[in-house]
């Protein structure tokens, strides 16, 4: 089994990166093979909304570093989306990645392959109470729905405002431990 965790935090000492480990280190310890990808270090191309992808099979008309996304989204078993919450959203590189997954919108061949694949996603955020951003968190967990995949553990690590303040909560890397056990 292969779980991609995508991390979309900007931030050294990231916290949800931290949480992201730590789940993709419990899915590994039950056998599962891991990767992460590091949005903000990549080069990605907002959706052009030019419906190239709905006349070449989901083929993004766009070559970026999200066709290596695509990839491993596609060869995946499970996924873990990683965001920190600003402004009680998810962040712009999260939405970027979620926007570009339109390109398999309306496909029953990417719908199929999905099907057997479960995506997961970790929030952390600092002070915002979480009824400022769950609506949002949710919508982003139907985005991967709409496109076929299985829903899996949505979690929020709050209080986390200061990089590397997760370490010393392991409650809230528990948490985290179990999403990625879940996965699996």
């Amino acid at each position: 089994m292969n779980v991609l965790g995508i991390n979309t935090s900007p931030r050294e000492l990231s916290n949800v990166k931290i949480a992201l480990e730590a789940a993709l280190d419990a899915a590994s310890a039950k056998g599962a093979e891991t990767e992460i990808v590091d949005v903000n270090k990549l080069t990605i191309t907002p959706c052009q909304g030019d419906n190239y992808c709905k006349e070449h099979d989901s083929e993004c008309a766009l070559n970026d570093d999200m066709q290596d996304i695509y990839q491993k989204i596609e060869e995946a078993d499970g996924i873990i989306l990683a965001s920190p919450i600003y402004f009680c959203d998810v962040n712009a590189q999260a939405k970027l990645v979620i926007d570009r997954l339109y390109s398999y919108f309306m496909n029953p061949k990417y719908a199929e392959l999905f099907s057997n694949k479960k995506v997961s996603i970790i929030a952390t955020n600092g002070a915002a109470p979480l009824e400022a951003f769950e609506g949002s968190l949710n919508t982003q967990m139907a985005a991967f729905e709409v496109l076929g995949f299985k829903t899996g553990d949505i979690i929020n690590l709050d209080d986390n405002n200061v990089p590397g303040a997760i370490n010393d909560k392991e409650e809230q890397l528990q948490k985290a431990r179990d999403l990625g056990e879940n996965l699996i």
